[in-house]
């Protein structure tokens, strides 16, 4: 198999996976990952099965998503590769009884193989990079107290604050773009993996 056809399956992979993942395409969304596969979210931290699983209570729970991805940036070494996707995911949710649009900016890296002759995904981290909330309709008043953001982490502070809202906690160690040092070390690792 060609360097360029393998890129162009590779592409084809992240953006399947993240097609599916926005529709609700269950099993489309478990074919693009190995059974082995794991998964790091805001929501989601370990197997791809239990992310699919829950990708789908999610869905059908809190309504649809907007997920626009940016051109992916891809390498590949033989059976292995790596990819950066830009992603930006819009929601809109009730928040202290105002409707509200939620919109997080990530990347997500995805380390993907190529076993038995077929690419899919063997690992996907998303890194936060930012995060607005807006009334979603201009001029309301979301109600949000300063106070309860202190101590949140600027990569993903509404995300945090709106899931407290329903009792739902964020972990505050996820990968961010206000930690260089761990994301440094991600990248490292993902890098020494793809030339293994």
């Amino acid at each position: 198999m060609s360097q360029t056809s393998s890129v162009t399956e590779v592409g084809q992979l992240v953006l399947r996976e993240r097609q599916s993942r926005v529709r609700a395409l269950t099993d489309q969304l478990m074919a693009c990952f190995h059974e082995d596969a794991t998964v790091e979210t805001s929501w989601s931290q370990g197997s791809a099965q239990a992310f699919v699983s829950g990708a789908a209570s999610r869905s059908a729970s809190s309504g649809a998503i907007i997920n626009r991805v940016g051109a992916p940036v891809i390498q590949v070494n033989g059976v292995r590769g790596f990819v950066e996707l830009p992603s930006t995911t819009t929601r809109w949710i009730p928040v202290n009884g105002i409707e509200a649009v939620l919109v997080s900016f990530m990347r997500l890296l995805y380390r993907v193989e190529r076993r038995d002759g077929v690419w899919k995904i063997s690992a996907l981290h998303s890194v936060n990079e930012g995060d607005t909330l807006d009334a979603a309709v201009p001029g309301q008043d979301l109600g949000v107290d300063p106070s309860a953001l202190k101590g949140l982490r600027h990569s993903y502070r509404y995300l945090a604050y709106t899931r407290s809202l329903d009792g739902t906690e964020v972990s505050p160690d996820l990968y961010g773009i206000d930690r260089p040092d761990e994301l440094d070390a991600l990248y490292a690792d993902a890098a020494a993996w793809l030339e293994a």
